[in-house]
């Protein structure tokens, strides 16, 4: 079978606006996850928990989550829809703070961006000894689906090649979504 350069752009602009991971094509394209670009709405004045709201890739958006020392991302689709992506549940759920950048995989159809998966820098704290904390660099990968998004990998990111792995995942075939480190019975920051 023969696929014609118009018939494979189709199938792409058709796969990347659907949400499939079938990802070809895939380029990086970075915003902040602090700094000016960002409004910051403070939730709860008695913990100092905030919210902050970042512009994203293509008509996306990001809101960048604080509270007890604890952090996590939720993306902001196009009709403002929330999605949640829970890093305090299914990356780390002890102590955590993210990178300063994320970095969306995207697809160019028709000369606008369309982002396909979300990969952000998490530091954790392995607390197993409470005397002598670690910290504990990961990267999370989501993918952006057409009804929802989650996180489908946590890998490692202190190895050299980490970042290519996190690129091959985010443009690779539709993961299941991770499921909570947590026991059901505690609470999401519990």
């Amino acid at each position: 079978m023969t696929i014609r350069p118009m018939g494979l752009i189709f199938a792409v602009a058709l796969c990347a606006s659907a949400g499939v991971s079938a990802r070809t094509s895939m380029e990086s394209v970075y915003t902040n996850l602090e700094g000016k670009s960002c409004k910051k709405v403070v939730d709860d004045k008695t913990t100092g928990a905030y919210t902050l709201t970042c512009p994203g890739a293509g008509k996306f958006a990001l809101q960048v989550l604080d509270d007890d020392d604890r952090s996590s991302v939720n993306l902001v689709g196009p009709e403002k829809h929330v999605f949640e992506l829970d890093y305090w549940t299914v990356v780390t759920p002890g102590f955590s703070s993210l990178g300063k950048k994320a970095e969306w995989r995207v697809a160019k159809i028709d000369g606008k961006i369309v982002p396909a998966a979300l990969i952000v820098r998490v530091n954790g704290t392995d607390q197993s000894d409470p005397e002598h904390p670690k910290r504990v660099p990961l990267l999370a990968v989501a993918q952006i689906r057409k009804t929802e998004a989650c996180v489908v990998k946590t890998i490692g990111a202190g190895s050299a090649n980490a970042n290519t792995e996190a690129r091959a995942i985010a443009d690779g075939p539709e993961l299941p979504c991770l499921k909570s480190l947590m026991p059901t019975n505690q609470s999401k920051k519990g």
